[in-house]
């Protein structure tokens, strides 16, 4: 029985190697050597008669089979530990990391994390705000949270959230039921995003602003902020002024709105283990919120 089964310290090595993409980091995470990993490695590649990884210098890339079998092994160790966890109680949840932008991160999360305490009342979750100008920096990520087209080589991407764009204000620099007069007012835009001002006149056949808008700022939040202060009309996220509007400190300056070409998406990088049960919890509880969200 399993005569076919490699052994099991062969398979943590290649898991390792694969995701952190060299044998020295997978040494330390696997408390051996470099030269013990690339030994087990070694040893799997022979049982198997094939080759898993492409060596260049100090990295390590996939083969077309060693892409193909990494998944099955990462989910089945994924599996073993959350059943070893399960009956026996040989741990509490470990903590799981999220990455996210600071707009989304206040505006959207916070207010949905007694949710998530409610189901797992052990859970714990280390939340980290970033800047659409930053570089990922994946090693130490369970979830990022990136908008965009969902198109990154560093990780696997599933779509969050996709909403209109809508332009608010205050309701004393309401521009009336004529949407022309939008240009007539101040106008805040989000910088790094891809549907401006520009492209909402243009969708609408509307005479486009005489200038560039009055006020640029790199986070939602700060958009939102200014526009309830009456500084301007602000193009932003619905999933993002839902609550202003809520409240009545903002209202949508028009009923026209511009669909988003991009999206947030959660990105599990490459150089993590996807499978981990409690990774897996937090993301199906991120889609359940996010499948209740009117965007």
């Amino acid at each position: 029985m399993y005569q076919e089964l490699p052994p099991l310290p062969w398979l943590r090595a290649f898991d390792a190697s694969a995701r952190l993409g060299n044998f020295t980091l997978a040494a330390e995470e696997l408390g051996l050597t470099p030269s013990a990993v690339s030994y087990q490695v070694r040893g799997l590649e022979a049982a198997l008669g094939h080759k898993l990884f492409i060596r260049k210098q100090k990295s390590l890339f996939l083969t077309r089979l060693g892409q193909a079998y990494l998944p099955v092994v990462s989910k089945a160790f994924g599996d073993i530990e959350a059943t070893t966890s399960n009956l026996f109680g040989k741990s509490a949840a470990q903590e799981v990391t999220i990455r996210c932008l600071s707009s989304l991160n206040m505006l959207w999360l916070a207010p949905r994390l007694s949710n998530y305490h409610r189901l797992y009342p052990n859970g714990r979750l280390r939340l980290l705000s970033s800047l659409w100008s930053e570089t990922p920096d994946a090693a130490q990520i369970d979830i990022d949270i990136r908008y965009g087209d969902g198109n990154w080589s560093d990780g696997e991407a599933t779509r969050l959230l996709h909403h209109d764009v809508i332009a608010v204000c205050a309701p004393a620099l309401h521009p009336g039921p004529d949407p022309r007069q939008i240009a007539t007012r101040p106008l805040i835009e989000v910088l790094g995003v891809t549907d401006t001002w520009h492209h909402f006149f243009a969708l609408h056949g509307l005479e486009p602003a005489a200038s560039d808008p009055t006020l640029k700022v790199d986070q939602s939040l700060i958009a939102l902020e200014l526009a309830s202060r009456g500084m301007g009309v602000a193009l932003i996220a619905r999933v993002f002024a839902q609550s202003y509007l809520d409240r009545g400190t903002l209202v949508e300056a028009t009923d026209l709105t511009l669909p988003a070409r991009q999206g947030h998406y959660l990105v599990q990088p490459n150089a993590r283990n996807r499978f981990r049960p409690e990774v897996s919890a937090v993301k199906d509880w991120l889609l359940q919120e996010a499948a209740t969200t009117a965007c």
